[in-house]
């Protein structure tokens, strides 16, 4: 039939074993009747013949299956309710996130980590995205659209911002002018950085989140050992250096980003032990958390046409039950 479709289609080898269950079917029928015969009592009511039995459980048994596999065909409006979480990712995009610590730099590492939730995230999420460095910008507002979030997530560098240094205060600022203010419960912050906090305020920062409602969640980039960064002048790759020209040695600050989310009630995750860490943070800490419900609208779907196999089956099924005799009615 032109626009049919099956929601368990995947599941339609199976109706290759009807053959066997007609056998095994016919194979009991028939054994009982080879023990009435043998010990020599005649049947008190008609019976039908072991292979017309088993045919006919068969076709109730394929009509069953038939009727599960859900048939769909036609449109509908259908009424439909998303729920899900904001997540507000802020991601450093100072210098000092080109170490290449993790590889190939700590930016990187940090952008393929969003781009490995998004799979995960269910369908009432909304992703945003704060971009900063010494100041803090909203390179993508809350969006349903993750196909678009991810679109944008690949123009994201260490141009973005131009103002230099690393503040986690403007970040977070930054996050909470960007979360829903009525929904701060199903609002949860994720700051991915090395935590180097040059501006010293991302503390107080994180208590003002706290007394709004908002949850931050920490992502450590980099090794506490440091790592030198690698910058392109000229066409050519060399270390950056301060302005006494020293190399810059940039360390992942582990202390100040578990304090920072210990205040919010969130927790801190070490990029460089973790190959996943937001998929991780996702299937612990936020598939658990209340979801709330967004506009509920109409949706187009596949009208359930189950009702098609399942009358044929109930008919036969009757007449089966009608025309049984005795025992077997």
């Amino acid at each position: 039939m032109n626009g049919l479709e099956w929601t368990r289609a995947a599941l339609w080898p199976w109706l290759f074993l009807l053959p066997v269950v007609w056998a095994l079917l016919w194979l009991a029928f028939d054994r009982g009747r080879r023990a009435a015969a043998r010990y020599g009592a005649p049947p008190t009511s008609p019976v039908s013949s072991p292979f017309a039995r088993s045919l006919r459980v068969t076709v109730l048994c394929g009509l069953g299956f038939l009727c599960w596999l859900d048939p769909r065909q036609g449109e509908e409006q259908v009424q439909v309710e998303r729920r899900g979480l904001d997540l507000i990712f802020c991601v450093d995009t100072s210098r000092s996130m080109l170490a290449r610590d993790l590889e190939p730099t700590r930016l990187s590492r940090a952008l393929r980590d969003i781009r490995a939730v998004l799979p995960e995230l269910e369908g009432g999420d909304r992703t945003g995205l704060v971009v900063f460095a010494g100041e803090a910008r909203l390179w993508i507002p809350l969006t349903h659209d993750l196909a678009s979030f991810a679109g944008l997530l690949d123009e994201v560098d260490t141009d973005v911002v131009k103002t230099g240094g690393t503040d986690l205060a403007a970040a977070l600022k930054k996050a909470l002018e960007t979360a829903d203010p009525d929904n701060a419960k199903t609002t949860v912050v994720v700051l991915l950085t090395d935590g180097e906090d040059l501006a010293g305020e991302g503390l107080d920062a994180a208590r003002e989140l706290h007394d709004n409602g908002l949850v931050v969640y920490t992502v450590g980039y980099g090794s506490a050992l440091g790592s030198k960064i690698t910058v392109v002048t000229d066409g050519k790759e060399e270390f950056l250096r301060d302005r006494d020209g020293n190399e810059v040695v940039s360390h992942m600050d582990r202390d100040s980003l578990s304090r920072l989310a210990e205040v919010t009630g969130g927790a801190f995750l070490r990029a460089e032990t973790t190959a996943l860490p937001l998929v991780e943070l996702h299937q612990k800490r936020l598939v658990p958390m209340q979801k709330r419900a967004y506009d509920a609208g109409e949706e187009t779907g596949k009208q359930a046409r189950y009702q098609w196999v399942l009358l044929p089956l109930v008919v036969l099924l009757l007449l089966e039950i009608a025309f049984a005799g005795g025992k077997h009615r």
